[in-house]
């Protein structure tokens, strides 16, 4: 059987929740990229090994990539070697969940900041990897999981948008459904939904339902009981703090096992015979996330009758601006909102009021380096290290 070639880059947790899902199906040929050669030959040995339990022989193969300016033409020819048919990026220069580890007093005055402020620690290496991935194998299908609200539109203003994102509005998909669910006193299977919201709006919900609506919505919702559309304007208030309520779920290194989830449902599905209705963020270097069909090696919006694409760009972008970015330029430069920004500038003493795609990396360091002093010496070492200088290790 001819199995699609599979390459993640970045080999930390999220690759290897993947994984662990995705070996004992045996529908690709595996590949993983690190910057740490043996920590990703380690990797393999033990999915492989895993796999091989349920006696399952899978294929899956370690490489050497950094993803920095001065590897960009090795990584090209990695990718020469390997053509992928698709890529998944899970490299960040610094986890969105490493400020979870902060002392409880320290978390909570940072994550006022929301994740805007980070996108130099998730751009600079998708930066990297596009620019070797468009000189040596521009048609396979790239797939982003760092940022990918933010990131894609970014880099789509470049020429070098990712097809699709994964994790975000996906994520918060399934407690919808199930929320619906309870509150209409059916089965989650009975249930269809399609939800348009920005990386904020999937964060936020989980712990506090229905984020302030003003002045521009941050969600759309349609959803379908058993084929029958359900038109409640009012409903949004009680789905979404039900999630908050009866749904709770864990979070950080455990929560990113949803994230994986989400992201088999989208790698499985990019070439299937039929078009799969799926949720992802980013998709066509969108900002925020949409209902997508994905099938076919494409990737298309599937939004509900009646809801334009500029319409749901629009709902994306007031979501966008809550997270902290302003907007994003016709050239990729982000702008930053100032609230947010005021308070990376009180914790760590770092501020950008804007930065350039081609900036990314140098914004990165310096952030990396005042994270590393705010989270004090010695404090979660071999986490906050990685987050110093351009050297991306993974989700």
């Amino acid at each position: 059987m001819h199995r699609k070639k599979l390459l993640i880059v970045g080999g930390g947790n999220l690759c290897l929740q993947i994984l662990q899902i995705l070996a004992p199906r045996n529908q690709f040929e595996f590949h993983v990229a690190s910057r740490d050669l043996e920590k990703a030959d380690r990797l393999t040995n033990l999915i492989r090994l895993a796999a091989l339990q349920q006696n399952v022989a899978v294929e899956i193969h370690s490489h050497h990539m950094d993803l920095k300016e001065s590897w960009i033409g090795r990584n090209a020819e990695t990718l020469l070697k390997i053509k992928p048919d698709i890529v998944l990026n899970c490299a960040s220069l610094q986890s969105w969940r490493v400020i979870t580890q902060l002392p409880a007093d320290k978390f909570a005055a940072l994550d006022h900041a929301q994740l805007g402020p980070w996108l130099p620690m998730h751009l600079a290496p998708a930066h990297a990897l596009m620019r070797a991935i468009k000189q040596s194998c521009p048609k396979c299908l790239v797939i982003n999981a760092a940022f990918p609200d933010a990131v894609n539109p970014i880099l789509y203003k470049v020429g070098m948008a990712p097809d699709v994102g994964v994790g975000n509005i996906a994520n918060l998909v399934p407690a919808t459904r199930s929320a619906i669910a309870r509150l209409t006193e059916c089965h989650p299977s009975q249930v269809r939904v399609k939800l348009v919201g920005h990386h904020y709006f999937s964060h936020w919900v989980p712990r506090h339902g229905l984020p302030p609506q003003v002045p521009d919505p941050t969600c759309n919702l349609t959803y379908w009981i058993e084929g029958e559309e359900r038109t409640d304007e009012h409903a949004a208030d009680a789905i979404f703090g039900c999630i908050a309520s009866e749904f709770r779920r864990l979070g950080g290194t455990d929560g990113q096992y949803l994230t994986a989830m989400s992201a088999v449902t989208v790698l499985e599905n990019l070439f299937a015979e039929n078009e799969v209705r799926v949720h992802a963020p980013g998709p066509q270097g969108l900002p925020g996330g949409y209902p997508i069909k994905v099938g076919m090696g494409k990737v298309l919006l599937d939004l509900p009758y009646g809801v334009t694409r500029e319409e749901a760009i629009k709902v994306n972008e007031a979501g966008q601006r809550l997270d902290g970015i302003s907007m994003i330029r016709a050239d990729g430069t982000a702008v930053f909102g100032q609230p947010q920004m005021a308070v990376m500038q009180r914790e760590l003493g770092f501020s950008m009021a804007e930065m350039r795609v081609s900036d990314a990396a140098a914004w990165a360091e310096e952030l990396g380096c005042k994270y590393k002093t705010y989270a004090g010496n010695g404090a979660h070492k071999g986490v906050v290290a990685h987050a110093t200088g351009h050297r991306a290790f993974a989700r």
